[in-house]
């Protein structure tokens, strides 16, 4: 019993927390630099033993074995030029490294660098002589999110600095995409330290690279922009590239991060509840919603609708429940939890003549595009929910392989727009083969977005299996 209580006291832990961060050493090489980056880098380039003001917008692609090609755009004391480059790259152990570049025309220097985050993003310097210039560079996409003009959406917070026509300038202010193509933003422009107010319009293209072009008529003028899309559409890189200008920022998504419980289940012997914790110090109210399997609203008997507002003091605590009533319901719940607002969710299955078994359920990140599941099939049965939380159709892919690494199937399942399904996974076409082996399943999407639970049933014992976000 001791034992047993131990176990749920850890999951317990494990998924109120949302996983528990343990630092540790990390250790590099070459390979850990694979993709494609962006670098955005300020500085000053030295003539005449002057500072002149220089700011870069890079492509990097780094081949994980030491070769590296791409395109730079550069605004050298607002002149704007671009050409492309290729070299080779170093990295040690340690995480640390060098690079170095032939340019056309042969304008580009060495670079140390420092890798970040298992390689998602690295802190860059010029190395070479004539020069001060320091930046970042991101890793475009992960997993198999693409980039296209819909990734681009919604409402980004922005901050540009530099110079223009030989004054100081910055701006902070909202950049709101519908999408499509069409931009709107609303600033605080200084020019020298003379602030106004700068609404205005524009419109913009993105490429399959994830980089674009943006163009903005505001009060104070037009401008042009480069820029490019990292971190999986959550933040942009922007170069201004009109003559006379050496402007640079960068804009980050203001849009918050659904969370889906997969499978939310009530009646036929389920019961399900959501928990939710406040350790902020301030208020917070916010919407749950509540979606059928084909998508539509599921109406929740216990709050009478399909949504339910959930006001939570500081460090205050509220519950969902949906009771073991009547007939067997399913879909999922979905939640835009606030900052400091923590939660986990509860299914409980009762049969009659046995103890009732309930089990501890995480939340998924619906704005993933790869989750990863360990299943074990040896003297198991894995199911899984897996949810569209996009507005559109869509298909996934499973990709499953056993313990040796070799595959069992790659099978997709077509989802309407919002919809779910619940299977077991070894009854999907093509992996019959999970039978009596261990492995893991990758769910991946070329589009919109993908949440899943898996769930491990031993006879009438069932446990959950959290997905991990790639």
């Amino acid at each position: 019993m001791f034992s047993m209580c131990k176990r749920i006291a850890s999951l317990l832990l494990l998924f109120v927390a949302g996983g528990i961060s343990v630092q540790a050493q990390q250790t590099c090489s070459n390979s850990t630099l694979t993709g494609t980056y962006y670098y955005l880098a300020n500085g000053s380039v030295i003539s005449g033993g002057q500072p002149l003001p220089f700011a870069e917008l890079s492509q990097f692609v780094f081949d994980g074995k030491g070769g590296v090609t791409g395109q730079a755009a550069t605004n050298d004391n607002g002149v704007f030029a671009s050409f492309s480059f290729a070299g080779m790259y170093s990295v040690q152990a340690s995480c640390k490294g060098g690079l170095s570049l032939t340019a056309n025309p042969p304008a580009a220097g060495p670079f140390d660098f420092q890798i970040l985050d298992g390689g998602k993003s690295i802190s860059m310097a010029f190395s070479g002589p004539g020069a001060v210039i320091v930046g970042h560079a991101y890793l475009t996409t992960t997993g198999t999110v693409q980039c296209g003009r819909g990734l681009f959406t919604g409402s980004y917070a922005f901050q540009f600095t530099g110079s223009a026509g030989g004054l100081l300038r910055s701006e902070e202010g909202q950049m709101v995409s519908d999408g499509d193509v069409n931009l709107s933003v609303s600033s605080v422009l200084d020019i020298n330290g003379n602030p106004l107010l700068n609404p205005g319009t524009g419109n913009y293209s993105l490429h399959g690279d994830c980089s674009g072009s943006a163009f903005i008529a505001s009060q104070s003028g037009n401008a042009n922009y480069l820029f490019a899309m990292v971190d999986n559409g959550r933040s942009i890189l922007f170069l201004r590239t009109d003559s006379g200008t050496v402007v640079s920022g960068k804009a980050e998504t203001q849009a918050l991060t659904a969370s889906v419980l997969p499978d939310f289940v009530y009646g036929g012997g389920f019961y399900s509840a959501i928990y939710f914790a406040n350790t902020g110090s301030t208020a917070v109210s916010f919407p749950v919603n509540f979606t059928g399997d084909a998508g539509g609203p599921l109406t929740v008997p216990s709050v009478h609708a399909s949504t339910t507002t959930i006001n939570l003091p500081p460090q205050g605590t509220a519950i969902v429940e949906a009771p073991n009533d009547g007939p067997l319901v399913q879909g999922y719940a979905s939640v835009f939890l606030p900052s400091g607002v923590v939660s986990y969710g509860i299914f409980r299955k009762s049969n009659p003549g046995v103890p009732d078994q309930e089990v501890i359920v995480p939340l998924s990140e619906a704005s993933s595009t790869l989750r990863t599941l360990v299943w074990d099939d040896t003297n198991y049965i894995t199911a899984v929910a897996i949810v569209n939380p996009s507005a559109v159709a869509n298909i996934v892919t499973i990709t499953v392989r056993d313990d040796a690494g070799n595959l069992i199937g790659n099978p997709t399942i077509s989802l309407g727009a919002h919809a779910k399904t619940a299977v077991v996974l070894r009854n999907v076409p093509g992996l019959a083969g999970m039978v009596g082996k261990r492995g893991f399943a990758d769910f991946s999407v070329v589009a919109g977005n993908v949440a899943v639970l898996g769930l491990r049933f031993n006879g009438q014992a069932f446990t959950s299996i959290p997905t991990i976000n790639r």
